[in-house]
């Protein structure tokens, strides 16, 4: 019995039970034989595929290579592997894996080839559609991890290493809590219970750790994976950067924490209403104005801070504005208006106003400006001006007042005395144009001494007039020694007590600085004189904290607050005009029945400025 006829019966009732396309060769690579379901595929008799006849089945553009591959295989004596397309019987081609082995005698002689066609189409249509999702994954910006539901990491894309820092083999089979922080751990859980529960996680935003340890803001979305029984083997993972956004976010929350810090820093009052005239902002200066929350304000009508008899002519004005389509209207450009606070008193206001249309409604926003303390300046201005002209006025008879004074005391004392010395130059003049006597001779000498006293007179009344208009003292010896001087020749005028305290070294002032505060001086001991019936005074004179500092202080009637404040004090308020132009301040303080404290202070080494001694 012939062992190989059997075996190849064998083989042929093998082929034909089974459901793929089985074909035997001879060694010269001629096709003997194709199973049944080969003849089914191609709908074509044994005769037309045998031998070489196998090629008609192969596209025209694969037919060349499937000829040259196989007759290589039969020159090596090899295994024989190729792809090509295969025409079935509807006409159309479809891919097919050929393979096929040996079978060899004792010799090791090939006695034939035992081959296979696979129909791959829909293998390789999968491969094709795996390898394009492959690709979609990996080119993913965002990252795409697979896990199992122990946590262990089974897949890890491009996006997965660019997010997290992480390649594929440094995660793939590690646990994926490497990637959370410490406080969310209990998140994996959490997640896993909802999967579980056949739910989707969509949008989970959190924070995952990068290999250098830096934290990232992330948005999952989580899809459970199943076997083909449909049991939940694992999940997938697509977690997205959002560390753009929520620096957006941050900036824009801080944008606006920057727009309300700024509404509400601003020194004036904003209020925005709607078309109804309810308040929709209302900022802190405008609680402060109003003395009403914002929580109170919130939803109420502006009417609640206008005065009754201005809330009609208000609403027409808005609705006026409203209707011109500008979109604003400059601060002092409306009419003088009036607000209410909430203790029910009325103040004056100044308004800026503005539009504008958000969602199809108008927005109203007003600016408003108490503008009280403005008025009360204004006022105080008119005053301080009334009391500068008065001033000036003062000043200006003062000066024809000492014009008059010096004028006569030349004609009386210093005209008396030139005239006296003329008299007796003349009479000496009269003695020597004539023979002398021994009487004449003898006059001489008495005439001189008269003379001689004359002139003496004169010098005073020159030093007198000189000193009373700017002592040399001032220049040639300073401040100290000037005010030391001042001081004692009013007590001896006055025979008020005079108690000093004043540097032995002169102070660093200016010239201009030293008259000033020598003329305040001179001011406060004449209304010690002329008001207070003092019988001392105490003076003190210092440098305190880079300022020089006179302090005037009697124990006479003190001085009233009410004519510190009398329009008529121009004296004070010419002392405190001398020391405002070097920065300086003149405070006065009365005690009735105690005394008055009068505290000048003006920069240590100030500035020059001219008309200061005057």
């Amino acid at each position: 019995m012939d062992k190989s006829a059997d075996y190849s019966g064998g083989l042929q009732f093998f082929a034909e039970s089974i459901p793929h396309i089985v074909w035997m060769a001879r060694p010269d690579g001629s096709i003997e034989y194709f199973n049944q379901r080969t003849l089914d595929y191609a709908g074509l008799a044994a005769g037309e595929l045998s031998d070489w006849g196998w090629l008609t089945l192969i596209h025209p553009d694969d037919a060349s290579l499937a000829e040259e591959t196989w007759k290589q295989a039969l020159q090596r004596g090899g295994s024989f592997a190729a792809e090509y397309r295969i025409r079935k019987k509807d006409g159309k081609y479809y891919l097919h894996q050929a393979r096929a082995l040996t079978m060899r005698d004792s010799n090791g002689q090939i006695q034939k080839w035992v081959g296979t066609w696979t129909d791959i189409e829909e293998y390789k249509r999968a491969e094709r559609g795996m390898g394009e999702l492959v690709a979609i994954v990996e080119s993913s910006d965002d990252a795409i991890v697979g896990k199992t539901l122990e946590g262990i990491v089974t897949s890890w894309n491009q996006g997965a290493e660019r997010l997290l820092g992480y390649s594929a083999e440094e995660m793939i089979g590690q646990s994926v809590l490497k990637l959370i922080p410490e406080d969310r751990l209990e998140e994996e859980a959490q997640i896993l219970g909802r999967l579980g529960r056949g739910e989707r996680v969509d949008h989970y935003e959190t924070v995952r750790r990068r290999k250098d340890g830096r934290l990232v803001d992330v948005s999952l979305s989580i899809s459970p994976i199943r076997d083909g029984s449909g049991r939940l083997v694992g999940a997938s993972k697509i977690a997205r950067d959002i560390t753009e956004r929520k620096r957006a976010e941050q900036s824009l929350r801080e944008s606006q924490n920057r727009f309300e810090s700024v509404i509400d820093s601003a020194m004036d009052a904003i209020i925005s209403i709607d078309e109804a005239h309810r308040v929709v902002l209302f900022n802190a200066a405008a609680e402060r104005m109003f003395g009403c929350s914002a929580a109170e304000a919130l939803g109420q009508t502006l009417d609640r801070f206008i005065p009754p008899r201005l809330r009609s002519a208000h609403r027409k004005h808005v609705r006026a504005f409203g209707a011109t389509g500008l979109t604003s209207r400059a601060m002092g450009k409306l009419d003088a208006l009036t607000g209410l606070r909430s203790d029910g008193r009325e103040f004056p206001i100044e308004a800026s106003i503005s539009q504008t249309e958000i969602g199809g409604e108008k927005l109203f926003t007003v600016i408003l400006r108490d503008i009280t303390e403005r008025k009360e300046a204004v006022e105080a201005l008119s005053r301080s001006e009334g009391q500068l002209r008065g001033l000036a006025t003062r000043l200006q008879r003062a000066r024809e007042e000492e014009a008059i004074r010096i004028a006569r005391e030349l004609h009386d004392q210093l005209g008396r005395c030139l005239t006296t010395i003329k008299m007796d130059i003349t009479l000496i003049e009269q003695m020597a144009s004539v023979q002398p006597t021994a009487e004449t001779i003898g006059s001489i000498p008495e005439k001189t001494r008269l003379m001689l006293e004359a002139i003496d007179e004169t010098v005073h009344v020159v030093r007198k007039i000189s000193t009373e208009l700017r002592p040399g003292i001032l220049d040639d010896f300073g401040l100290a020694a000037a005010i030391e001087w001042q001081a004692k020749d009013f007590q001896r005028r006055s025979g008020v007590l005079c108690i000093l305290n004043v540097p032995q070294e002169d102070l660093d002032v200016s010239r201009e600085q030293a008259t000033a505060f020598f003329r305040i001086f001179q001011e406060i001991l004449t209304n010690v004189a002329r008001h207070s019936k003092a019988g001392k005074v105490w003076v003190h004179l210092e440098v305190r904290d880079g300022m020089v500092a006179l302090e005037v202080e009697d124990n006479g009637v003190g001085i009233s607050p009410e004519a510190l404040g009398r329009p008529q004090a121009l004296g004070l308020l010419g002392m405190r005009e001398r020391a405002a132009v070097f920065g300086g301040s003149v405070e006065i303080a009365g005690i009735p029945g105690k005394g008055t404290t009068v505290v000048v202070c003006m920069p240590n080494g100030g500035p020059t400025h001219e008309n200061s001694d005057r």
